[in-house]
Parts: structure tokens; C-alpha cells; sequence
């Protein structure tokens, strides 16, 4: 089964709306799963008839994720429950952050599940690697692929691919680099490392579109340059992500946000 994983409170109460919109716009009938960020998920969870998605109830595997974020930081990080996708029901899926919209369909990304175990959206670009990666990290750890350096905001990847047992693991191995980690990005180095370090295929769809001249290929937008302006782009778009732009949205100044936002509330 395939289905799209997403994380959520009730403080990003408008980001999901117009995040659900338009999965429901391109993806009517593929089903969705809700993650809750912690416990003040009430009223996002009370969207899930009228959006039809089904909510995580796996608490042992949620605790487990929160654990995992302690080692990294002093409080509970709730981004750090995206290792759950890799313990969860679909074979195949996407995971994407509630600060994004869907602009296409998902099945070009999703078929390259054939090739790859993780296909993230933007990847090996120098001017994001600081969203990862701090300082020197390839001298402790020479063999680590820092050039990667992915987006962790739209995943697609296969149950099994990662398991949550291995990434508690990894965690105490890695927890030494932590101060060349971009922790303020959350969880995004330690899934980079998980990823890099997974012995599975691993890309993006930047990358991809790049190496092997994809052109047919959507890529992920980052609103934060692009906005509207993104309309006038002339190639295909599976995704706008608003990443560091957010988090209630009230800093999104974007039409194409906010026709998804009020398109209609409860889908």
C-alpha cells in the first residue's frame, strides 16, 4: 500500500488546512496518515473525516522517536516522530511537511521507488549543505557523504528502507558530532546521516533531474525565493515548501498559499 505521512499540531492548525487541500486536490484517493508533533493535536485530528486520513496511534513507537530527539537536544523535539514512516503501514510512501503545498501529482516521484530507497526533494547543492552540516564534520568522519545534504521536508522512501531500532542505535554512535550538526534544523542532519549512511540508493529530485536531464521531472520549490513568482517558472512542480518561512503562516505572503488555505475548510 502507498500512502503520504504528515506531522502536525494544533498550532500549525492553517498550515495544514491548506497543506490537506491540496493533497486532496492531486491526491483524492491516496491514503493519509497523521503523526501527531505531541499531545495538542485535537483539532487536526478532528479533521480526519473530512480529509480522510487516519491518525498514528502507536504511542511505544512515538515515545521511541522522542527519545531519539533527547540526544540531540535538551527538550522533546516533536520532527524527530518522521522516523516513525519507516515502522508505519505503507510499503511506499511520501513524507511531507505541513508547510508546503502539492502542485502535482506524486506518482513520477513515487516511481522512482523502483530505483531508489530514498528520493528526497532538493539535494547536493553547496548553498544548503549549512542546513545540515557544520564546520570540517569529514574530519571525524571522513567516510560520511556531507555533499548529499538534502532538504528532509519531502522523503519518498520504502518501509524497511530505515528502521527505528538502527537509528536509536546511530543515534549514540553520532550524538560525539553533534556540535557540527545544524541543529537548528532539527532533525534534518541525523536523517541525512541515517540516509547516507543506510547502504541503500539514495537521491533527489533536483539531482536526478540534474544528473540523468529529467526534464519531465518535478522538482520541490523553496517559497521563501520564489513565492508566486513560482507560476512563471518554466518547469513542471511537484511541491511548494515554505521551509523557515512559517509556522502558523502567518509570514507566508504567498497567493498560491492562501487559495489552497481557503479553497474550502474541511475539503
Amino acid at each position: 500500500m502507498t500512502g503520504i505521512y504528515f506531522i502536525a499540531n494544533d498550532k500549525t492548525y492553517d498550515l495544514v488546512i491548506a497543506f490537506l487541500n491540496s493533497v486532496r486536490v492531486f491526491e483524492p484517493l491516496l491514503p493519509l496518515c497523521l503523526i501527531p508533533y505531541d499531545s495538542d493535536c485535537d483539532r487536526v485530528a478532528d479533521l480526519a473525516s473530512a480529509y480522510n486520513f487516519s491518525v498514528w496511534t502507536d504511542d511505544d513507537i512515538l515515545r521511541r522517536c522522542d527519545k531519539v530527539s533527547r540526544y540531540f537536544h535538551l527538550n522533546t523535539i516533536g520532527q524527530y516522530r518522521k522516523l516513525a514512516v519507516w515502522e508505519g503501514p505503507f510499503d511506499e510512501f511520501a513524507y511531507i511537511d505541513i508547510d508546503t503545498v502539492l502542485l502535482s501529482r506524486l506518482e513520477f516521484g513515487l516511481r522512482l521507488l523502483k530505483s531508489y530507497d530514498f528520493v528526497t526533494g532538493i539535494s547536493n547543492i553547496e548553498s544548503i549543505r549549512k542546513f545540515v552540516w557544520k564546520g570540517n564534520v569529514n574530519e571525524l568522519m571522513p567516510d560520511l557523504d556531507t555533499e548529499y545534504a538534502a532538504n528532509t521536508g519531502f522523503i519518498l522512501s520504502k518501509k524497511g528502507a530505515l528502521t527505528l531500532s538502527n537509528a536509536e542505535r546511530k543515534a549514540q554512535e553520532v550524538v560525539h558530532i553533534k556540535s557540527h550538526m545544524a541543529l537548528e534544523c532539527t532533525e534534518q542532519p541525523f536523517l541525512n546521516y541515517l540516509i547516507v549512511t543506510s547502504g541503500g540508493r539514495y537521491s533527489s529530485l533536483s539531482h536526478i533531474r540534474s544528473e540523468e536531464s529529467r526534464h519531465d521531472l518535478p522538482v520541490e520549490i523553496w517559497g521563501g525565493m520564489f513565492d508566486d513568482d513560482i507560476l512563471r517558472l518554466n518547469v513542471p512542480v511537484q511541491l511548494i515548501h515554505w521551509a523557515g518561512k512559517w509556522q502558523d503562516g502567518s509570514h507566508i505572503k504567498s497567493h498560491t498559499w492562501r487559495h489552497f488555505r481557503y479553497l474550502r475548510d474541511g475539503y
